[in-house]
């Protein structure tokens, strides 16, 4: 009887070596597909849609770090702690930004976020701002999957979008959207005391050194403005109007205006005493108010919203 010829065991071996490569390789490329970040989730994933496309997030991330305040608001609104911010290296920010102490990792500044932090911290979400992080996206998205927000130029409207998105990456839709309903009555309730009659345009200036930077209806405060009832002295459709002079605030003779400074030294300190600043509705009626940077330009996030209606609320009309 005739036995079939044997098999030699280092073919076998190597044929059984490249099966299995063909078939892992078949499962990274399974779980890349669709997630246009570059960063594969290991189980169970769902699609979320943001500024720059789609990107597939685990199911419930946990390990989350924010490049932008806003994020860092809206997460604690849905009950996250993040592990890594880009703080700008001011702690001090952040313990404003929330009115509490939290402990994570600085990943640098907002501008340019250290991407060595950000991979050490093994996260599996990176929220990122659509302007100040577009250039970089893949790189973010080869480190976690990554999702793309309009903060540092986003209206009022944008940053609550933003609040439901990030509730829905973080698995919980819901939250965000409740969130935001409750926050959406608390500024009922604070536009209901600004006087139905309130006809003053009103502005908000960040002082340089040596010029001011005018915000617009379009802006994130501006828009919080319209919401309150207000109308925005700078009717654009672009946030911001930088390099103001002094003839230009004078132009727009906002009747009240908000000056955000980070302290002294500013072009407000060179101006205040010109005869042109004098000439302007909101310091002929002493409706000039110096208000904090951070609070009225830097954060954008609901909570900040309040903060920016409650400031007016007590400066412009008294309402403690």
């Amino acid at each position: 009887m005739q036995h079939p010829p044997r098999q030699d065991s280092r073919s076998w071996r190597t044929l059984v070596a490249t099966i299995a490569t063909l078939l892992l390789g078949a499962t990274v490329l399974a779980g890349c597909g669709g997630d246009s970040s570059g960063a594969a989730s290991a189980g169970p994933t769902h699609t979320i849609t943001h500024v720059l496309g789609t990107t597939e997030v685990g199911a419930k991330p946990q390990r989350v770090v924010a490049l932008e305040y806003s994020f860092v608001q809206a997460l604690d609104l849905l009950g996250v702690t993040p592990v890594g911010i880009a703080d700008d290296e001011s702690a001090e920010r952040i313990q404003q930004l929330l009115d509490k102490k939290i402990e994570y990792t600085s990943v640098g500044t907002r501008l340019e976020p250290n991407l060595e932090l950000v991979s050490s911290l093994k996260p599996d979400l990176i929220i990122a701002d659509s302007t100040r992080h577009a250039k970089i996206y893949k790189q973010l998205g080869s480190i976690a999957p990554t999702i793309v927000l309009n903060s540092w130029e986003g209206s009022y409207q944008e940053i609550k979008d933003a609040v439901v998105t990030i509730g829905e990456a973080l698995g919980d839709r819901e939250t965000g959207v409740q969130a935001v309903k409750k926050h959406e009555q608390t500024m009922a309730d604070l536009a209901a005391k600004i006087p139905a009659d309130e006809k003053r345009t009103f502005m908000l200036a960040v002082s340089t050194p040596d010029s001011m930077t005018l915000h617009t209806a379009a802006s994130f405060t501006g828009s919080v403005f319209q919401t309150l009832g207000l109308t925005p002295a700078v009717q654009a459709t672009d946030p911001t109007e930088s390099g103001a002079g002094l003839e230009r605030v004078a132009a727009v003779n906002p009747g009240v205006l908000l000056i955000a400074t980070d302290g002294a030294g500013t072009a407000y300190d060179q101006w205040k005493d010109t005869a042109t600043w004098k000439g302007v509705a909101a310091e002929r009626d002493k409706q000039v108010y110096v208000v904090d940077r951070n609070q009225f330009s830097r954060f954008r996030g609901l909570g900040t919203a309040e903060v920016i209606a409650q400031t007016i609320l007590r400066n412009v009309y008294g309402d403690a």
